[in-house]
């Protein structure tokens, strides 16, 4: 057997990953970088116009080195310009006005709605407009106005500009980076009159009209499909529209493995290629009549990608899909794997920050995987009866999809669906009939009586899909989760897995090898890791939104201390504190409540509540105060480590002296904006030393 190497467009997509990379890691290149990959271009062109006039293996071997390195300064260069920092005229917060063109679809959201809007120009405090570019992400509470916004609208808004928070707490998610990546360097809240439209003027009309009509589409799905979860997951599954869905079933299909059929992807539109080809292909006859039935098949797919929104995976599968079109028209057969790293180059070449965004990357890699896996276990067992053939063949498909997805899956989502194999088994036939029902409502809608019929069918699906994979989340284990793990290890997993699949091809000991040294390395790093987490000390209190809440590490062992606020909000502890509870290895939690001092849990955590409402903890030797009024009659000043302002309690700094010896001094956000703001100001002035969690995020006290 032949060596495994890269080959076709295999080395130029390489290439430009690895010039993507460098940029991301080494930072922005500035001016020279133009200059480098400008030399680079006409040394590849010399030694090109050479190797045709003297053709001879050293030559071409030569060139093709040269234009690999062309092509990793191409795409270093690439990537510094579409990261390119947007300026503006005058400092975000100086702005009173600014107009903006919506620039992606409007998302009615069940608590707000939001935009991305293009900077068009700026006022400041003079009165004076300036010419700005940028890009902001905007939200908006729900009004008859809100909702009605649309592509292409241009609104003047009253307000100023800001930069996206960093993350609040330990391990949270970075949405910074996240808006960063997409171009957007600022957000805005608007709320009520503080905006108005001025005008209409899309960017572009093609996708203007294809947002009208899939607009159009979803009041179809929502007046035809009466159930509300049925009809949102119909918009979700065909239009790829999740903005109404409801966030238990969401969880659902991501806790059995399944959230690829809510994410329009390869599989739509590979379904759709599917029965486009099923139904056109005996009709290619001659020259003409294979040009016009490319025509047609491409411009279906890619209206469908329109109606869809150009995500990344719509993109991949498209574009994949045209190309193989493309050989069918010129009678010439294609690497899936050629096509499929010709489309990621094309992408990457649109925009680098592709190869970042987490719905590209698993797109990508569940097609390769699919693509050099599934032939593979076929080869292991080839089943003779049909209906135990089909089944295995369908399994093989999610087992190598899952497979090339594992490691990075559980590096974004921390966790994995133990029964993806039978979710699938029944989501992927399900899915299949949906698709098809949905693509002949969309086609038929306008059609009485018929769109009825569509419309309760197309429910009937949706309703057993949904009920059959609720049952699966509660079955037992069916989510092991809390997986948190470096980069490294997702390369060594990747090794690890290239190994295997290797050494069961060539049968070669090298390839196992490789595959027990990665193994090792990810054991070995756990290790050291989970001992490392044996020893942690560490008091952390919490930035959370109108709340209060303080978390105690002590080993593998946690402690979270909350008030009411805090427990009221579900998702608090998700998004707030369980990222950082994962990464610290924690297997063993508390929960308490506010009233625990009523209980035996008061034995676990040493607190004194006192009848003002104060509570005051020891821990580890450190004293830590919670202040919501000042004590009286003391006789001397009490001591403590660090003291916790809540409640916009009033503390005048003279009188904090001579009641509280401390010198550190903790703003929660149980207290109102304003009064961080002030008494932020008048404890730096008298020489405390002050931290704001709402501005600075979590307070971390560690101990080792």
């Amino acid at each position: 057997m032949a060596k495994p190497r890269l080959t076709g467009m295999m080395r130029p997509l390489a290439a430009a990953l690895a010039g993507i990379l460098l940029f991301y890691y080494l930072g922005p290149g500035e001016a020279w970088i133009g200059l480098v990959a400008t030399l680079s271009v006409l040394a590849f062109v010399v030694a090109w116009y050479v190797t045709l006039r003297k053709p001879n293996w050293r030559a071409r071997a030569r060139t093709g080195w040269l234009g690999l390195t062309t092509i990793l300064f191409l795409a270093f260069l690439a990537s510094f310009q579409e990261n390119s920092p947007k300026t503006l005229p005058v400092p975000g917060s100086a702005i009173t006005h600014f107009k903006v063109t919506l620039v992606k679809a409007v998302a009615l959201k069940p608590t707000s709605v939001s935009s991305v809007g293009r900077i068009e120009a700026v006022r400041d405090s003079l009165g004076n407009w300036h010419s700005a570019e940028g890009q902001v992400a905007i939200f908006l509470p729900h009004s008859p106005e809100a909702d009605r916004l649309q592509y292409g609208q241009q609104l003047l808004i009253k307000g100023s500009l800001q930069p996206p928070a960093k993350p609040a707490n330990p391990y949270q998610f970075d949405y910074r980076r996240y808006l960063a990546l997409k171009h957007i360097q600022w957000q805005a809240y608007l709320p009520e009159g503080s905006w108005q439209v001025i005008g209409l003027q899309p960017p572009s009309v093609m996708v203007a009209i294809s947002l009208q009509v899939r607009k159009t589409l979803e009041a179809a799905f929502k007046t035809h499909i009466q159930a509300k979860r049925e009809a949102t997951i119909a918009n979700a599954l065909v239009l790829g529209v999740q903005d109404d869905l409801d966030a238990s079933l969401r969880d659902a299909y991501a806790r059995t493995g399944t959230m690829h059929v809510l994410a329009v992807s390869g599989l739509h539109v590979g379904l759709l290629y599917g029965v486009l080809l099923f139904f056109l292909k005996h009709l290619r006859r001659g020259r003409k009549s294979r040009l016009v039935i490319f025509l047609f098949i491409v411009g279906v797919v890619w209206f469908y990608a329109f109606v869809t929104g150009l995500s990344a995976s719509v993109l991949r599968s498209v574009c994949m899909f045209s190309l193989v079109e493309l050989g069918l028209l010129l009678r010439r057969k294609s690497s899936v794997l050629n096509t499929l790293a010709a489309v990621a180059m094309v992408l990457l070449l649109y925009d680098p920050n592709f190869l970042f965004d987490v719905g590209f990357q698993l797109s990508f890699l569940a097609v390769a995987g699919i693509v050099l896996l599934q032939p593979l276990f076929l080869k292991l067992w080839y089943p003779e009866q049909k209906l135990v053939r089909w089944t295995w063949e369908l399994m093989a498909i999610s087992i190598a999809a899952q497979m090339a997805t594992f490691p990075i899956s559980l590096f974004y989502f921390h966790q994995f669906p133990v029964y993806f194999w039978v979710a699938n088994l029944i989501a992927v036939p399900a899915t299949t009939v949906g698709l098809y029902l949905g693509v002949a409502f969309m086609l038929l809608f306008w059609v009485p009586v018929l769109n009825g019929w569509l419309g309760s069918l197309l429910e009937w699906v949706l309703w057993a899909l949904n009920e059959l994979l609720l049952w699966l989340e509660r079955w037992p284990y069916s989510v092991l989760d809390g997986f948190v793990i470096t980069t490294g290890q997702v390369l060594a997993l990747y090794l690890f897995l290239m190994g295997v699949v290797l050494f069961l091809v060539y049968r070669k000991l090298s390839w196992l090898g490789l595959a027990v040294v990665c193994l090792a390395f990810v054991s070995t790093t756990e290790i050291v890791e989970a001992r490392h987490q044996r020893k942690t000390k560490e008091l952390v209190l919490y930035s959370t939104r109108k709340s209060s809440a303080v978390g105690i590490l002590q080993g593998r062992k946690a402690s979270l201390l909350a008030d009411s606020a805090f427990y009221s909000q579900p998702k608090n502890f998700t998004f707030q504190v369980q990222q950082h509870w994962w990464a610290r290895g924690v297997q063993e939690e508390h929960r308490f409540r506010p009233d625990f001092q009523k209980t035996d849990q008061k034995r676990a955590l040493a607190v004194h509540a006192t009848k003002e409402g104060n509570r005051l903890m020891v821990w580890q030797g450190k004293r830590i105060l919670w202040l919501q009024k000042l004590p009286r009659q003391l006789a001397k000043p009490l001591p403590v480590d660090v003291l916790v302002l809540q409640k916009n309690v009033w503390a005048d700094v003279a009188q904090l002296r001579t009641t509280i010896a401390c010198a550190y001094v903790v703003l929660d956000q149980t207290n109102a904006p304003w009064y961080m703001q002030r008494k932020t100001k008048e404890l730096q002035a008298a020489g405390y030393k002050v931290h704001n969690l709402e501005q600075d995020g979590a307070w971390t006290l560690r101990l080792r």
